[in-house]
């Protein structure tokens, strides 16, 4: 249950320590310092996989041991590097900005007798950790040991119930704050099996939803891992289309319908064909399959995104070259094609370096065209794009089914509140946020400024007209009852003109003036309160 929360946590890493104590209720200082008590001697080489704020670190080089700790947020690294200058002025800890996935090539083998993980593996994909694991079994040296602190769902159904019961606030809190949501490990122990290790699990708390697993890496050799390839067509079936209804009017609301990150074969490919990288957004893997299904023989390899499309995983730091890294080398990408060339969405380029994975992996980055239409064309012209390719377009298709992906969330944060509380006014409403919006969507293009705020401007003009239109041919309002519409009207227009504005190729959703709306909503509110006390 802790970790659904750390997410927002590690943007605050000065809170970090303080959350998590809370969030597991105590129970993680024991463990920690119980691991520095029972598994550190002098001269212990340790390795700390997601070493957060430092606290672990701290009790573990106080305890005698060389600890590598390792994190890839540089905030809690900062935060970790002020906690402990003296131990790493004496050389007792180093620090470093790494992935986890990364230990296997920055790191020397047989090189720590210890390797530690607290609540780190539940937010990794299941193939990223096989690739750990197996990545951990090469640095520990003869007898080395590695320990895994994380959250699993418990057995027994009294402490499942009261799992979720605590689990599902802390998960909708997560997501209203950082729009994720992670799960707690599945299926771990047999995991730990396969990748060859012998497991105990000496330490158990919170009902056995946190517990210490104790791994040892056993003589006999790893058997063959590499898992089949599973072949991905385009079909319509029930599923498809309950996840198409869910993601057309509630995309932005969890849970996101998400694809398995791994390798995946479409068509017949051989070890020549080319390898295509997307996320693992399930809306977004199964049009880019229907869009090269039968055209194209070719491997799609799928990293995680947070369940999030592409362009907007890039451009809030959830599709990034990590993630493609971590991707190509968990899923033995290498052993199935002889060429060294990835290509990757354009709309990516936003948030993936293309050089920080070619020199960290040696394959080769290409951007391919904006919409998945045109790859098969793209790959038959020896991968060349034309401009059309280049240029990223909102025909009225794509304004539409925005909108109604938008109003899918929104609809349930402005009218869930007037149906409760002006119950009387939820029909207008509702038929003013449906009506202005899709308006909106329809004459976009045309409505001058460049951002959403600008075009407000004109949408709150065409909106008031209608009112004005409205109130002398057809029902004549009382002016206190059209002055509450105008304020109404033009509050609704700013908002659907500046949250709306994503529908643009000249402006991101993330880019809106929230600023400027509140400002603008506060100075509406004050006309109409100061307008109110003189009635």
């Amino acid at each position: 249950m802790a970790t659904v929360f750390m997410q927002w946590l590690e943007t605050k890493p000065k809170d970090y320590d303080r959350g998590i104590q809370l969030l597991t209720l105590g129970r993680l200082t024991p463990l920690k310092e119980k691991i520095a008590a029972d598994y550190i001697r002098d001269g212990t080489r340790v390795l700390e996989i997601g070493c957060g704020t430092g606290t672990l670190t701290k009790m573990m080089a106080d305890s005698g041991a060389t600890v590598t700790a390792i994190d890839t947020s540089p905030g809690m690294l900062a935060e970790a590097e002020r906690g402990l200058e003296l131990e790493i002025a004496e050389g007792r800890v180093t620090l470093e900005l790494m992935d986890a996935t990364q230990i296997g090539d920055h790191l020397p083998p047989a090189s720590f007798d210890l390797i530690v993980s607290t609540l780190v593996f539940s937010e990794i994909q299941p193939e990223e950790q096989r690739y750990i694991l197996e990545s951990c079994k090469g640095l520990l040296c003869p007898r080395g040991c590695l320990l895994i602190v994380d959250e699993v769902i418990p057995s027994g159904w009294i402490n499942r119930i009261l799992y979720f019961t605590i689990r599902f606030p802390l998960a909708l809190i997560t997501w209203l704050l950082t729009r994720t949501t992670n799960t707690a490990l599945q299926e771990f122990d047999s995991l730990l099996t396969q990748t060859g290790y012998q497991t105990a699990i000496p330490i158990s708390r919170l009902g056995g939803s946190l517990l210490l697993y104790e791994a040892i890496p056993a003589q006999s050799p790893i058997s063959n891992l590499q898992s089949s390839i599973h072949r991905l067509q385009h079909r319509v079936t029930l599923r498809t289309i309950i996840i198409d209804l869910w993601t057309l009017f509630f995309r932005i609301i969890p849970p996101y319908p998400k694809v398995k990150p791994g390798l995946y074969a479409i068509g017949e490919p051989n070890n020549k064909s080319p390898v295509l990288v997307t996320g693992n957004f399930d809306l977004t893997v199964r049009r880019m399959v229907k869009a090269i299904d039968g055209k194209v023989n070719g491997w799609l390899l799928v990293a995680d995104s947070a369940g999030i499309n592409v362009w907007c995983a890039a451009g809030g730091g959830y599709f990034t070259a990590e993630k493609i890294i971590a991707a190509v080398k968990s899923s033995h990408l290498e052993e199935f094609v002889e060429h060294h060339s990835l290509i990757l969405p354009q709309l990516a380029a936003n948030g993936v370096d293309g050089w920080k994975i070619r020199t960290e992996t040696g394959w080769g980055v290409r951007w391919g065209p904006v919409k998945a239409e045109d790859i098969s064309e793209y790959l038959a012209a020896k991968r060349k794009k034309t401009d059309e390719m280049r240029w990223v377009q909102f025909p009225i298709k794509d304004r539409l089914e925005m909108v109604t992906v938008t109003l899918g969330f929104y609809s349930l944060m402005i009218l869930v509140p007037v149906l409760i509380f002006w119950r009387q006014m939820f029909w207008p409403i509702t038929a003013s946020l449906l009506g202005l919006s899709y308006f909106y969507a329809v004459v976009h293009p045309w409505l001058p400024g460049r951002d959403g705020l600008w075009k407000s401007i004109p949408l709150t003009i065409i909106a008031l007209t209608g009112l004005f239109i409205y109130s002398y041919f057809i029902t004549l309002l009382p002016p206190h009852q059209l002055f509450n519409w105008i304020i109404g009207l033009t509050a609704l227009s700013v908002f659907i003109g500046a949250e709306l504005q994503g529908m643009s190729p000249l402006m991101r959703g993330e880019q809106a003036n929230w600023g400027w709306e509140v400002g603008i909503g506060v100075a509406l509110g004050l006309v109409y309160w100061l307008v109110f006390l003189l009635e």
